[in-house]
């Protein structure tokens, strides 16, 4: 599947990776905050801090984040499992958000408040990621 500039092959789904917080923990760090207009624009600072790490990801922003999880063969297509980070399109930029399954994601949708939302109704244009930050601390 191409996906703007990045080339997703099918493969082994990357195996989970361990983060300060666990993946139900992080979703419940998120939906304590379903309302709030503080996160607006920042994304991936949001999955960063649900998942525990308090410091910069590394990554300049979420297409950074897309770039780099690609080169190392760590992005995936296909349905979402809960916990998955969900690197889609909208409006001008990739934005990212976190599964809850079924087609739902969790985060700071792109009108602002964090929000849960059908995947489908945000993007046409997505690919998944282990919540994977190996730069953050």
């Amino acid at each position: 599947m191409a996906w703007g500039e990045v080339v997703v092959e099918r493969g082994q789904m990357p195996a989970r990776v361990s983060n300060p917080r666990d993946t139900e923990a992080a979703l419940t760090w998120q939906l304590e905050r379903l309302g709030s207009t503080a996160w607006q624009d920042w994304t991936l600072k949001f999955q960063r801090m649900a998942f525990g790490y308090a410091r910069d990801s590394g990554w300049h922003d979420a297409a950074d984040a897309v770039r780099w999880l690609d080169h190392h063969a760590l992005l995936c297509e296909g349905a979402a499992p809960r916990g998955a980070l969900v690197w889609y399109q909208a409006a001008d930029r990739i934005r990212v958000a976190c599964s809850l399954g079924s087609g739902q994601v969790v985060g700071p949708l792109p009108h602002g408040p964090v929000e849960i939302a059908t995947l489908a109704t945000l993007s046409t244009d997505w690919i998944w990621s282990e919540p994977h930050f190996p730069f953050g601390n």
